[in-house]
């Protein structure tokens, strides 16, 4: 048993690094013993879990109940790609101001493209001050790795495929 040897506290924090990396590779830890199994279970984890190998576009996943079943998990569990996800399709495809606050929530959270988008937003006068705004464009040029290029291209993509 990999526990005997290591606290369990550090366990936890593997679990946490892993689920940002790969939801697979999660699950597959998941799979070795049961503590990982109820480490891998905790809200935190589903919280922090990559949802990257799951396409954004709602059509997909309808037809799938695994899928369903992790992405309504991540809603339940706050996890900020999920969060964004949502406000971002209720936006933009059905013209609802209102889900600046789901994009503002995921932004807060750390969420790269949901800070870009809210302080893009809030700069035209959409959803909030200016002041506040420019904290979230600002905090982008702050955060350690940042791709703008990516971030800006991840946006394209979604806007695309929402206004096609």
């Amino acid at each position: 048993m990999p526990q005997a040897f290591i606290p369990e506290l550090a366990w936890f924090k593997v679990m946490l690094y892993v689920a940002t990396q790969s939801s697979e590779d999660l699950f597959r830890m998941a799979s070795v013993c049961p503590l990982f199994q109820t480490l891998a279970n905790t809200p935190q984890v589903w919280n922090t879990i990559s949802m990257a190998k799951y396409p954004d576009h709602p059509s997909w996943y309808h037809d799938n109940p695994a899928v369903q079943l992790f992405l309504q998990q991540c809603r339940a569990c706050e996890n900020p790609e999920s969060i964004f996800r949502e406000a971002f399709e209720v936006f933009f495809m059905q013209g609802n101001v209102e889900a600046l606050y789901g994009m503002r929530i995921a932004a807060t959270a750390g969420h790269m493209e949901a800070a870009y988008i809210v302080g893009l937003l809030g700069m035209s006068g959409i959803g909030q001050s200016k002041e506040d705004a420019l904290e979230f464009l600002c905090s982008l040029n702050q955060r350690n790795n940042i791709d703008m290029k990516g971030t800006r291209d991840a946006l394209r993509r979604r806007l695309s495929r929402c206004l096609s």
